[in-house]
C-alpha cells in the first residue's frame, strides 16, 4: 500500500482528474498485474504481438499514437516500436513515474496528458456531460492504438450517473462515452488498431459463469476483426475467494 501511495503521489494528472482519483489507477493496475502475472501473461503477449504486426505493416518512420497508454504493460518495448516509428506519443489521463522515466530516457517518447472522455472537468464543475475528444486530430500519425481503454473510459462517469440518476441514465451516459471515443478514432483518419473488451463475465469459485456484462454499452467495434481471446483479469482470490472475472478481448483494424 505504501508503494501504491508513493507512486500515485508522483503520478502526473490534470487537477480535475486527480480529484476523481484517476492518479491512483496506474499504481493499482501495476499492483494487480504483479499479483495476477500468470493469468495476465497470455493477454499481454497477444496484445504485444498484434501491435508489432501492425507496426511492421504501417510504420513509416512517422508517429505512433497510443490512446490509453496506461503503465505500458501491454506495449512492446520502446526500442522495438522505434524501429518502425520516429516517435511514440503516449496519451492518457495520468502518467506514473515508470512512464515518466521511460520518456526521460528516450526523447522520442512524448507524453500527452489528455482526458479521452472529455468529461472530467465537467464532472468536477457539476456541468452536464458532453463526451468529446479531438486530441491529435489532423496530425496524420502512421498508426493509432486504442489500447484496452474503450471499456474503461465510461466507468467513473457511469458510476456517478448511476448514483445521481439511476441505471438507465448511467447506461445512456456509458454508451455516449464509448461512441465519442469511436468517433474520435474515425476523425484521426489513420489506421487504428482497437483492442477492447467486448464481453465481461463474472464466475463463481468453480468456474461457472454467473453473470455476463456488455462493457461497450450495446455498441460494436468498427473495422475488421483480427482476433479475439479470453483475459482472466481477476482470478479467484483477487476480488473474492469464490469469485473471478474474465473478459473477451477483440482486436479490430479500423482503416483510414
Amino acid at each position: 500500500m505504501l508503494w501504491e501511495w508513493i507512486t500515485s503521489t508522483l503520478t502526473i494528472c490534470p487537477p480535475a482528474a486527480r480529484r476523481l482519483g484517476y492518479h491512483r489507477e496506474p499504481a493499482a493496475i501495476r499492483a494487480r498485474a504483479r499479483r495476477c502475472r500468470e493469468a495476465w501473461a497470455p493477454h499481454l503477449a497477444n496484445t504485444r504481438h498484434l501491435i508489432m504486426e501492425m507496426a511492421g505493416r504501417f510504420g513509416r518512420g512517422g508517429t505512433l499514437l497510443v490512446l490509453g497508454s496506461g503503465p505500458l504493460l501491454d506495449l512492446p518495448a520502446p526500442d522495438q516500436l522505434l524501429r518502425h516509428f520516429g516517435r511514440v506519443i503516449l496519451a492518457d489521463i495520468a502518467h506514473d513515474p515508470g512512464v515518466r522515466w521511460a520518456a526521460w530516457r528516450e526523447p522520442r517518447i512524448i507524453l500527452d496528458l489528455v482526458d479521452l472522455t472529455g468529461t472530467a472537468a465537467d464532472i468536477v464543475a457539476g456541468r452536464p456531460l458532453a463526451p468529446h475528444c479531438d486530441a491529435h486530430v489532423g496530425t496524420a500519425p502512421d498508426l493509432v492504438l486504442s489500447l484496452n481503454i474503450l471499456s474503461q473510459l465510461p466507468l467513473t462517469p457511469r458510476a456517478l450517473a448511476a448514483e445521481e440518476a439511476g441505471e438507465t441514465a448511467a447506461d445512456t451516459q456509458a454508451a455516449a462515452i464509448v461512441q465519442a471515443h469511436l468517433d474520435h478514432l474515425a476523425r484521426l483518419a489513420a489506421p487504428c488498431l482497437i483492442l477492447a473488451d467486448v464481453e465481461r463475465r463474472w464466475l463463481d469459485g468453480g468456474g461457472h459463469i454467473r453473470r455476463r456484462e456488455d462493457p461497450l454499452a450495446g455498441l460494436s467495434l468498427p473495422g475488421d476483426r483480427l482476433a479475439t481471446w479470453p483475459w482472466t483479469v481477476a482470478p479467484p482470490g483477487e476480488i473474492a475467494r469464490d469469485q473471478a472475472m474474465e473478459t473477451t478481448v477483440a482486436a479490430h483494424l479500423l482503416p483510414p
